[in-house]
């Protein structure tokens, strides 16, 4: 049986249509902009990318793209493909820090024992490069100075450079009033090791130290602050208010 004339102009009108939305969906100038995600395979390192087979510009946002990032790409109505940059993932984007703070001052006394600062605490994924930074208000009197060390996740690897007030300098020090023209320690040592911080004339007048370096992992943990007075003593050792800690993942 052979189809009437208007079945014929119907079949071909349809085909036609598909045809022409085919032709749409694959082409840019008539389809307009749009966005996708994709994984980027390529990284020619001219400031492109190549993910899920198309070339594209990175945004100079995009910092540092590696292999296997899940990225969002976005095309213009003439065709170019454009890298936004990394979605988010349970890990920390390179470049980008994650901070902590101590909110209130924080008192140790009678005890040499080293603990976690309950604060001074981050994570840090495995198999990655971390610079970490501490700026720290530390005090302690004459009987027990600020000692600190590291805690790093298990199979970390790297060191730390350390900057404050020599462990030799006293309330009896000159110029230890307002902590002006005191001896001072720059030192670069393991993550563990325990350095021991100088005080002004009164365990509530604080100094300041800092403590960078490298923590490169093999498995996922927490890096932070571990501190104790170095003498047990009656009179406090004090962590202070403002204190505080960065991690930058770089690789």
């Amino acid at each position: 049986m052979t189809k009437s004339g208007h079945s014929v102009h119907r079949d071909l009108a349809w085909a036609l249509k598909q045809q022409a939305t085919r032709t749409a969906k694959a082409t840019p100038a008539v389809r307009g902009a749009d966005w996708r995600m994709a994984t980027v395979t390529e990284v020619p390192g001219d400031g492109t990318v190549v993910a899920d087979g198309i070339p594209c510009r990175c945004l100079e946002t995009y910092n540092a793209p590696l292999v296997g990032d899940l990225i969002i790409i976005t095309q213009s109505s003439a065709g170019n493909w454009l890298a936004l940059g990394r979605t988010a993932t349970a890990e920390a984007a390179l470049g980008r820090g994650s901070y902590a703070y101590k909110p209130a001052n924080q008192d140790r006394a009678s005890t040499t024992t080293m603990l976690t600062d309950p604060d001074l605490t981050l994570p840090l994924s495995a198999n990655a490069v971390y610079v970490v930074e501490f700026h720290l208000f530390v005090g302690g009197p004459a009987g027990g100075l600020m000692v600190t060390q590291w805690s790093v996740p298990a199979g970390a690897d790297g060191l730390k450079g350390v900057h404050g007030p020599a462990s030799s300098v006293t309330e009896t020090t000159a110029g230890n009033t307002t902590a002006d023209g005191v001896l001072m320690r720059a030192g670069s040592h393991g993550h563990t090791t325990l350095i021991t911080y100088g005080r002004r004339n009164s365990n509530t007048n604080l100094v300041y130290a800092i403590e960078t370096g490298t923590v490169m992992t093999t498995s996922a943990g927490a890096c932070a602050l571990q501190w104790a007075p170095s003498g047990s003593s009656a009179t406090a050792t004090r962590m202070g208010r403002g204190s505080w800690m960065r991690a930058t993942r770089i690789a």
